[in-house]
């Protein structure tokens, strides 16, 4: 029988050697399933996307993951809208009473904070939403009153009017949602991989525009190639059924290699024949302005703090002034012109420049004021999972003087941690939190923090990744904890997560008994 170091080694290999190809793997998106069932439904047929489509539905009548209550929303009015075109049998049309029943009580969420509508909202969600809930009224389906959706309303519309002012040029974040606020098939908006920003939904409907004009015909042939490739994708083999982002091959590869960095595993020499062609490639397309998701998209303050590591932990010369692009005053962020900052891409940005040996501490301070009063991070714009958000804040307060603020932050970690030895901040344990978790806890023990409780927590997090692990599983029932329009999962890099966590407890391991 293999050793575990040995199945997870050539895991990682089979994973890595592969990171990026054709755009990058995701899981199936409900709201973009949607969106193409009512846009432009596939030509082979609708039934097996409409069956797919109710399959996702829970038992509470909604769309979406349970575990971000307020990210349910866009998914169950999209499917209801879908579901509507197909309403011929009863199943469907039960299904879409109850998703209709579900959006009325969750309207009561949206009332409780400005933050709430704010800072835990889906990508987009300001546009998308009250656009979904428009066209359920014309739909005559029914009114869901919109007072409740206040704050929303006005965040919305002062997104829109920056977004109003901004060019028409291919690969922005602005077009992201061009399902809702499109009009005009402008050929320029599709970008090289033949999309509108990389939105499956929003380049169904330029397509949809565009058909009727033959000046446009070479760019709709185009753009469909690319939506057939963002099914592909999703690898679920059901035409229509496709992904919520394409491509994103960059930011597979940068967030891949970044947890075998925070692992210590990035120059292991079992891996490092597959590891070094992806630097190479990355340096190469590293510019001036940083690097994006995709060759196609706008660059961003998180993948450029990557790929800013990544390149100098490989010796490659790296010119600052390409990170220091995103900073604004006292953070950095992702996108020019955000209206709210992520503690992630900040965090992200702080371990680059720390690893580079630059001044921190005015970013630090950013972070801290960003702290829960229990020691936590909870709120990102980009996961939700807040102990993916803790790590990232943590490691980038490594050598700083705020210690104490350090410990608490780990104690909660600490203290969250599940009997049987994993975590999860929604339901039963699961090994990409817990892989979060992990990961951060030996970052710090290996510089040097010291806690009593981190050895013993290492320990049963071992052991219970190891019990849960099943080599080259599907990815069909794992959590999902990135946030877009809906939660998604990126597998290659979740399940990279989970294995460099695993590696390095094995090594652990085998460094205390060899001691």
């Amino acid at each position: 029988m293999k050793r575990i170091q040995d199945v997870l080694v050539a895991e990682l290999h089979s994973l890595i050697s592969v990171l990026g190809s054709k755009g990058g793997l995701m899981s199936p998106s409900v709201y973009d399933t949607a969106q193409m069932l009512r846009i432009l439904p596939p030509a082979e047929g609708v039934w097996p996307a409409v069956d797919w489509l109710l399959s996702k539905q829970q038992s509470d009548g909604g769309w979406g993951d349970p575990a971000m209550p307020l990210h349910r929303d866009i998914p169950t009015l999209a499917a209801v809208l879908a579901l509507r075109e197909y309403g011929r049998r009863n199943e469907t049309r039960v299904a879409i009473r109850e998703g209709v029943a579900f959006v009325r009580r969750q309207a009561a969420m949206w009332s409780t904070s400005a933050r709430m509508a704010k800072d835990d909202l889906p990508v987009g969600g300001e546009i998308v939403l009250p656009g979904l809930l428009d066209q359920l009224d014309a739909a005559g389906e029914m009114h869901i009153p919109r007072k409740p959706y206040g704050h929303l309303l006005e965040f919305g519309e002062r997104k829109r009017k920056s977004v109003a002012k901004l060019p028409v040029i291919p690969g922005m974040p602005w077009n992201h949602c061009w399902e809702i606020t499109g009009t005009e098939p402008n050929a320029v908006l599709v970008d090289g991989s033949g999309g509108i920003s990389h939105s499956p939904a929003g380049t169904a409907a330029w397509v949809k525009a565009a058909s009727s004009k033959p000046e446009l015909e070479e760019t709709v042939v185009r753009a469909r190639r690319y939506l057939a490739n963002a099914e592909r994708a999703c690898e679920m083999g059901i035409p229509g059924v496709t992904s919520t982002i394409y491509p994103f091959e960059r930011y597979e590869q940068l967030f891949s290699l970044y947890a075998l960095q925070i692992a210590g595993l990035l120059k292991d020499p079992r891996i490092e024949g597959v590891v070094a062609p992806v630097v190479k490639e990355i340096a190469g397309v590293l510019g001036s302005k940083g690097i994006a998701m995709s060759d196609y998209f706008l660059q961003d303050g998180d993948d450029t703090a990557a790929a800013v590591m990544l390149l100098h932990e490989f010796g490659y010369p790296v010119d600052l002034s390409i990170l220091y692009r995103f900073q604004n005053d006292n953070h950095f962020v992702a996108y020019a012109g955000e209206l709210h900052p992520s503690p992630t891409v900040t965090a992200r940005c702080i371990h680059a420049l720390m690893v580079m040996g630059k001044d921190v501490a005015p970013f630090q301070k950013f972070l801290l004021e960003r702290r829960e009063p229990d020691g936590r991070w909870t709120v990102d714009k980009w996961n939700r999972s807040w102990l993916y958000t803790t790590g990232h804040a943590v490691i980038a307060l490594i050598g700083s003087p705020y210690e104490q603020e350090m410990r608490e932050a780990v104690e909660a970690v600490l203290v969250s941690q599940h009997r049987d030895g994993g975590w999860s901040t929604h339901g039963a344990p699961n090994l990409t939190e817990t892989a979060y978790a992990v990961l951060m806890l030996a970052y710090l023990e290996r510089q040097g923090f010291n806690h009593p409780g981190i050895g013993a927590s290492l320990d049963r997090a071992s052991s219970w990744m190891l019990d849960n692990y099943r080599p080259f599983a599907r990815p069909d029932t794992k959590v999902k904890c990135w946030i877009a329009k809906e939660l998604y999962r990126v597998d290659r890099i979740d399940t990279i997560f989970e294995l460099s966590a695993m590696l390095m407890l094995d090594q652990r391991k085998t460094k205390e008994r060899g001691a």
